[in-house]
């Protein structure tokens, strides 16, 4: 790796580093209280939300359009400060460098923060200048075929630029397009729940926040939607969609942190929501096959411009920087468990206490049935289970279907987990039971990576499927076993 991506990854990430702090210190302050303040704990929550979000986003790139939002937090967020120090932000006012030390570690984020975006800016500005062709320079040895005429070469070089040009304006038409109708149903979806949030969806407990927090998101990618749409923002939305599905799916069946909503109430915001995430995903979903082929092309043609594929280091780089999005999910997680105040009446498909205990036991024993037969079927298909030949294709299909079967079953277990009891470090049981099940949901995401990004290589997936299997069945010890075996456990 040369010496300007080093320079790169570096402030890449010390700025993800900057925001990610910001973030922190707003949500541990609306936390700590400011939640209470009108207007501003929104503010705080929101702050935390996009600044966490961008920060995320940095770690696997660094386009412009991120490093616009990140200064654009920074300077509302300073803005904010000075405001509520001098004429007041929304009725609310501060006094100088308080509350301490949050105050000061706020300014020094956000500074650091625009900081570091200036001096990449003027790096960027001299690498441009110095990269800047001279006149006579622009023509490559060996573009035209030394065989045909001059009016031969002539034409097809015409003919040549004039089909780029048109595939080159239909792309263009075609992600315009696909562009701004994703952007309109992410700000639909925003809206609708901005408008719940603000008509009295605040007032309840966890899910006023997580309208909050959907809308912000939203608005965000959004916004950033109509000036360009990077990978990164395509899976930020289509995150954002998938997310909102969920929970609307388990407030209507398990219920969502003791909150329960029935069928399409309230109307017509429940359906409008539903089409608006279903148009989201189908958009994301078609965009990839329309434009792969031709982004392909285009990749093609510039590396034999240059005369050098993309080198194998960057590659193996941002495979690495793949797996800092489970240590973050696992770490989300930890966080929010440990912020969360529990609520040990928290129902589990209506079961509370020893009957929502016996229930999760019961699913956790399924969890691990399952979790085996995925070993199992994963020996098949590599080849260690010598008694039986080749694995046919219904084995790999079969594989997959359990495998999300069991992600399923483990969603309401490990909803029940933090709302009734967060994360917990009581004793050593409780403790490992709290670390594994973060760790879970981390190991996850990365078993995923790893299937979806075909670079890695071969042990990476079997390590990932172990790796799960194995926090399964620990979590199954720790938790269902010791409930089944009269609350207690050997070694523990």
């Amino acid at each position: 790796m040369n010496t300007r991506s080093l320079t790169v990854l570096a402030l890449r990430l010390v700025l993800a580093a900057t925001l990610a702090v910001s973030g922190y210190i707003h949500a541990q302050l609306y936390i700590d209280g400011y939640r209470l303040v009108r207007v501003i704990g929104s503010l705080f929550l929101l702050q935390a939300s996009t600044a966490f979000a961008v920060a995320a986003l940095l770690l696997l790139a660094a386009p412009l359009l991120l490093r616009i939002a990140a200064a654009a937090i920074a300077v509302c967020t300073l803005v904010g400060f000075v405001a509520s120090r001098t004429t007041g932000l929304f009725g609310f006012s501060e006094n100088g460098l308080q509350p301490a030390p949050q105050a000061l570690l706020s300014l020094i984020a956000e500074t650091l923060t625009l900081l570091i975006l200036a001096s990449w800016q003027v790096s960027e500005a001299r690498r441009h200048r110095r990269a800047r062709p001279t006149d006579g320079q622009g023509g490559h040895e060996g573009d035209l075929d030394p065989r045909l005429s001059v009016s031969q070469q002539g034409r097809g070089a015409a003919l040549s630029v004039s089909g780029a040009a048109d595939a080159e304006r239909t792309r263009s038409l075609t992600v315009l397009a696909l562009r701004l109708v994703l952007a309109a149903t992410l700000a639909v979806s925003g809206y609708i729940h901005a408008q719940l949030y603000i008509d009295g969806y605040r007032l309840v407990r966890v899910i006023g926040s997580l309208f909050l927090l959907q809308a912000s998101t939203a608005f965000a990618v959004a916004a950033l939607l109509l000036l360009a749409a990077p990978l990164l923002l395509r899976i930020a939305a289509a995150a954002i969609a998938v997310c909102t599905l969920v929970g609307f799916v388990a407030s209507r069946t398990t219920g969502l942190f003791g909150f329960s909503e029935n069928g399409l109430q309230p109307a017509p915001q429940a359906l409008l929501s539903l089409i608006a995430e279903t148009l989201t995903l189908l958009i994301v979903v078609a965009w990839q096959p329309s434009l792969t082929a031709v982004v392909r092309s285009r990749a093609a043609a510039a590396e034999h411009a240059e005369g050098l594929a993309p080198p194998v280091g960057h590659r193996r780089l941002y495979d690495v920087l793949w797996l800092l999005l489970p240590v973050a999910v696992a770490a989300g997680l930890f966080w929010y468990g440990r912020a969360h105040t529990p609520d040990y009446e928290t129902s589990l498909f209506g079961n509370r206490g020893r009957d929502a205990q016996l229930l999760k036991a019961q699913l956790g024993s399924a969890l691990l049935g399952l979790a085996l037969i995925q070993l199992l079927l994963a020996l098949w298909i590599y080849g260690r289970l010598p008694a039986l030949r080749a694995a046919p294709h219904a084995v790999h299909t079969t594989h997959r279907l359990i495998g999300l079967t069991a992600f399923l079953l483990s969603l309401p277990i490990a909803r029940h987990c933090i709302a009734a009891y967060g994360v917990q470090f009581t004793d050593t049981r409780v403790a490992l039971h709290s670390l594994i099940g973060c760790f879970l949901y981390g190991a996850f995401v990365a078993k995923v990576i790893v299937v979806r990004h075909r670079r890695w290589p071969g042990w990476a997936l079997p390590l990932a499927g172990g790796t799960l299997v194995t926090a399964i069945a620990l979590i199954w010890y720790v938790a269902p076993f010791w409930y089944l075996n009269g609350f207690q456990v050997p070694g523990l």
